[in-house]
């Protein structure tokens, strides 16, 4: 079910009709609990009750089917960046931890999607793969930008290259989605809070004032 609500009203799956959504998300589910690698088409086609041929009609191929999803973690996550981003100050301590608290609420909220998108793209066919890691590289490349541009203020203090603290940054806040359950009684802006603080000492800025 959390694929099913993960893949509703998404602006980047509108075009695909109610049966290619459910497949979308039986798949999915198939994808988390086993790999894409260790899922054939013959799964696939079993768990949606579908011949392989009614299964080709909406997706033509099972890289496909898991490119599909893996865009669309891509692609929902960049939203919800760009949402926090349009929010925020224009300074790049303000713009960093919109990033950040972006980047990590989007985990915690679909925690098995983070998990598949983050640990599944690296069985994605090359071209597919490639187009990936252009889109990761370019959210990376954001923000190491407001890292660069808040170090160079004095607002930052880093204990490396911009890169590699960026690095560790997105490498700390993605691995929220490997331990965080939602039914616990857990406030995901608690932990939100707690990552964007944490973020902030890894850059130097930890003990510093708003602003």
């Amino acid at each position: 079910m959390v694929f099913h609500a993960a893949f509703a009203h998404q602006p980047d799956l509108e075009s695909l009709s109610p049966a290619a959504l459910r497949v979308l998300a039986t798949s999915a589910a198939l994808f988390f609990e086993r790999g894409a690698a260790n899922t054939s088409v013959r799964d696939l086609t079993r768990a949606c009750g579908l011949s392989p041929g009614a299964l080709y009609n909406h997706f033509p191929s099972r890289d496909e089917l898991l490119f599909t999803i893996v865009r669309h973690g891509h692609a929902r996550m960049q939203r919800r960046i760009d949402a926090a981003l349009a929010e925020a100050a224009a300074d790049p301590r303000s713009r960093f931890r919109a990033y950040v608290g972006a980047y990590v609420t989007g985990h915690v909220d679909q925690p098995e999607l983070a998990q598949l998108v983050r640990h599944e793209y690296l069985h994605l066919s090359s071209d597919h793969r490639a187009e990936i890691v252009a889109t990761r590289r370019a959210m990376r490349d954001l923000l190491t930008g407001f890292i660069t541009e808040a170090a160079s203020r004095g607002q930052f203090e880093l204990i490396g290259d911009a890169v590699g603290q960026t690095l560790m940054v997105l490498d700390m806040c993605s691995r929220t989605s490997d331990w965080f359950d939602r039914s616990r009684d857990t406030d995901p802006s608690e932990i939100v809070a707690r990552y964007i603080q944490a973020s902030l000492r890894l850059v130097g800025a930890g003990n510093q004032p708003p602003g």
